[in-house]
């Protein structure tokens, strides 16, 4: 095993902010990088690597207004998950619990799925064999972990970012096959940990509202099945819960996929809405498929999670399945798993690490709400007083600037983490209403630029009219409220559409590009050719997601037509015309869907 010096030890600054964001690493694998132009960057000294390792974190965090105007990014935290020094050590950058933020944009999930291993060289550098043969335990430490397990490719930087010469002199020996660590050598030990990944590394979307339910009032542990391919996400069952259903979040408290990987939905102390009548007595547990793909591996996390929630209750919780509730005629949780719970939930018993948000925050994220600075305004004596309606416009914007003023900060009219903490440092209020993750005014500028503004904004870290109408842009491309207030809803949507959007051209016209995304995203196979056992995977999906109701026969009639028009209109309020014509229009609001993951 890899010894890896942890950020204690060099010396790392904390993050500016919480590090958040869908952290899928199984799904892809590393990305390899090197450090940048010039020469001469490793030292004699293995103690300089210390000091090296802290400026390249001060370098990607302290940026200068010159610098953003250039276009450098801003990072939150040096943006590697881990640094490999030519003296063969390893240095804990983000770590294993945090997406990458160094693979870039370009192509979907680049952050979200794929470790970032800088190696400490430049261009015209030629890496050790220390640095090599370091790098190739790490990538094999990395596919051997429980909670955070790398998946199978290897790849240089350039292959997702093509004008970059990155990893430089690295690059050969990931094409290669050099840094590959080959088969895994057997686990000699048998015990397995399962993580609970928290909202924040699934990218969930902010709850409209949350219902507390103290522990002590749960009875009982109810398991579903989400009825749809495996390959869905937490957050694709997330946006189906709250834009076609129109549900305050996702349903379940938690749920498990095929590999046995835990996420938090509701979390412990919030009210789910899986079983009508049951959910403030019931945690709800999802497996994410169909009738007979639970793995042993998912059985295994779903009973974890039950001797988990006994252990947080202090009591032995009924073991139920859906359809078997009172008052529920489902067949949810299918065949197999319904008698698997009957049969006792057998399985072996294995410890669970809790990430989630704990069970005393239900996974919950508190944001100051429009409606709460508009409270906070007026409480400082604003005159004429604000109405408390939770709209933002002219007289709001004014008052928070007139607020800001008096509490002494930029005036910007953005209630991000200094206005909030100047307020709270003038009125001694301690309540839990601050935002909760803002993106810096240049990061935003950088964002719409990311996405193909144009004329492109200057990155300058400046608001003004500009940078709202691009922020604005922004917001209706993702498919938010585009009310210029970059919180955690865009930071959330903009997520969604880079990690898990078809990042397609809105054309209208039904090739072979978003026939692959259509088929991915209603699991059948994505060949880009439309036919029968597509249309059929589509009627199963309509029916399972959208309640269409439709005889699953394979005919793109107008039925189908027009059950795909109310979904879209559900799901991103596409304005359709339900006519059953098969037109641009509806290809259109279809690419939208796919674009923003909400299909």
């Amino acid at each position: 095993m890899v010894y890896i010096v942890p950020r204690s030890t060099w010396g790392a600054q904390p993050p500016k902010q919480p590090l958040e964001g869908s952290w899928t690493p199984w799904n892809g694998g590393v990305v390899i990088h090197h450090h940048g132009p010039g020469g001469g960057y490793p030292k004699a000294s293995h103690h300089d690597c210390y000091r090296q390792v802290w400026d390249i974190q001060d370098q990607a965090m302290n940026v200068s207004l010159f610098e953003q105007i250039l276009g450098r990014d801003v990072f939150d935290d040096i943006p590697y998950n881990f640094l490999v020094c030519q003296h063969g050590w390893v240095f804990e950058g983000r770590g294993l619990s945090h997406r990458s933020g160094a693979n870039g944009a370009v192509i979907p999930g680049s952050n979200q799925n794929y470790f970032a291993i800088m190696g400490m060289i430049e261009l015209e550098d030629q890496p050790s064999q220390a640095m090599l043969t370091s790098i190739k335990e790490l990538i094999a430490q990395l596919r051997q972990e429980k909670t955070w397990r790398a998946g199978k490719e290897i790849k240089g930087h350039r292959e997702l970012r093509s004008s970059e010469e990155c990893p430089g002199r690295l690059f050969p020996y990931v094409t290669s096959g050099t840094l590959e660590p080959g088969p895994a050598s057997p686990d000699p030990d048998p015990v397995v940990t399962i993580g609970i990944h928290s909202r924040a590394t699934w990218g969930a979307r902010p709850a409209r509202a949350v219902t507390r339910v103290e522990l002590s009032a749960r009875t009982g542990f109810t398991v579903h099945y989400s009825a749809g391919p495996p390959t869905q996400t937490p957050r694709q069952i997330q946006n189906y819960h709250m834009d076609s259903n129109g549900w305050d979040d996702i349903g379940y408290n938690f749920l498990v996929d095929r590999a046995g990987r835990v996420y938090e939905g509701r979390g412990w102390l919030a009210q789910g809405a899986h079983a009508t009548g049951h959910n403030t007595t019931h945690l709800g547990v999802c497996f994410i498929g169909r009738d007979g793909e639970a793995t042993t591996a998912a059985l295994q996390a779903i009973r974890a999670v039950y001797h988990r929630a006994n252990k947080l209750t202090g009591k032995t919780l009924d073991k139920t399945w859906h359809g078997g509730l009172p008052g529920q005629s489902t067949p949810c949780p299918g065949s197999s798993l319904r008698a698997w719970v009957q049969g006792g939930m057998a399985g072996d018993d294995v410890p669970v690490v809790d990430n989630s948000g704990g069970p005393a925050s239900g996974g919950m994220t508190s944001v100051r709400t429009v409606a709460a600075q508009q409270r906070a305004v007026n409480g400082l004596g604003y005159a004429p007083a604000l109405g408390v309606d939770g709209l933002w416009g002219p007289k709001t914007d004014a008052g928070v600037r007139w607020l800001q003023t008096k509490v002494g900060v930029a005036a910007d009219g953005l209630w991000g983490p200094a206005t909030e903490a100047a307020y709270r440092a003038a009125t001694g209020d301690s309540s839990t209403g601050g935002m909760a993750s803002v993106r810096s005014i240049g990061s935003q500028q950088s964002a719409v630029n990311g996405l193909g503004y144009a004329p492109a904004l200057g990155v300058d870290g400046l608001w003004g009219s500009k940078t709202d109408a691009g922020v604005r842009w922004l917001q209706t491309k993702v498919g938010v409220a585009a009310d210029g207030l970059w919180g955690p809803a865009t930071e959330a949507a903009y997520g969604a559409y880079l990690d898990e959007g078809a990042l397609l051209a809105v054309d209208g016209a039904f090739g072979a590009a978003t026939i692959a995304a259509t088929q991915r995203a209603v699991g059948v196979t994505a060949d880009g050719q439309w036919g029968p056992a597509s249309i059929r995977g589509l009627q199963n999906h309509l029916n399972t997601w959208s309640t269409a109701g439709l005889t699953v026969d394979g005919d793109m009639g107008p039925a189908t037509i027009k059950a795909l028009q109310r979904h879209l209109n559900k799901m991103i309020s596409a304005g359709l015309t339900v006519d059953g014509l098969w037109g641009s229009a509806t290809i259109s609001a279809l690419q939208r869907a796919l674009n923003q993951a909400r299909f």
